[in-house]
């Protein structure tokens, strides 16, 4: 019983010496049990580093840096040129959408809608769009479900009849679903800094192929209930 009591004591002291003093400020380094890499090699955010000669721990990008996948450009972008492999400049259709002052529809000249096109638009929608607006474009994407208080989140079925009806008054032409893309609108941020242009486009030609899939579907449903009717009306008479 002593020696329980003993040792008890001692697993009482041991902890206090670890964990009881914490937070108190010392001369010393304190012991870590566990440093959880509180100490590295690093520079922090607008800090002062000795590696550097010149002391600045935030370095500028080395002169002819290019983000990955992008080419350097043989010359320079005027304002509105098409630059098919970066982001956008304002003025042409292609950069903005905008055709004057309205948004136009249609994929730019610039464009070459093909099938390697929308396979890229395709792959880019599953990276950027999915995991709001899902793999089918009707808004029940994972991002739906983690709305507050447990809710769910209004998201855009690209499916409804503004976004996919030209007859509809308040219909998006392809200019501007790629200005809300670039821009962002409601609660949904701008992609414009994320996304090249170019691939703004290809997502939404395979957007309009999306919804030209679920509207052949739903013509040939109408199609074969209007038959399997037919066919029951014949019986019966």
């Amino acid at each position: 019983m002593r020696y329980i009591f003993l040792a008890t004591i001692l697993t009482g002291l041991l902890i206090l010496g670890m964990f009881g003093l914490r937070g108190h400020k010392f001369n010393e380094t304190p012991v870590e049990i566990f440093p959880d890499m509180d100490r590295q090699d690093r520079i922090n955010a607008q800090s002062r580093s000795d590696f550097f000669a010149d002391g600045v721990g935030s370095r500028k990008p080395v002169n002819g840096t290019v983000p990955i996948g992008f080419s350097i450009p043989e010359v320079a972008a005027n304002e509105g040129d098409a630059i098919l492999d970066g982001f956008s400049l304002s003025g042409s259709y292609f950069n903005s959408g905008q055709m004057g002052e309205y948004f136009g529809d249609g994929m730019p000249v610039e464009i070459k809608a093909d099938k390697a096109f929308l396979i890229r638009g395709k792959e880019r929608y599953g990276i950027y769009c999915a995991i709001c607006h899902a793999d089918s474009g009707n808004g029940n994407g994972p991002v739906r479900s983690f709305g507050p208080n447990g809710g769910q989140i209004p998201i855009a079925n690209l499916h409804d009849a503004k976004f996919s009806d030209p007859s509809n008054q308040e219909y998006r032409p392809d200019g501007e679903i790629f200005s809300i893309i670039t821009n962002g609108r409601g609660l949904m941020g701008p992609y414009g800094g994320a996304i090249p242009a170019k691939d703004r486009w290809a997502i939404i030609a395979y957007l309009r192929v999306l919804q030209d899939a679920k509207i052949s579907a739903a013509e040939q449903k109408d199609k074969e209930e209007a038959k399997e009717s037919e066919k029951v009306s014949t019986e019966q008479t």
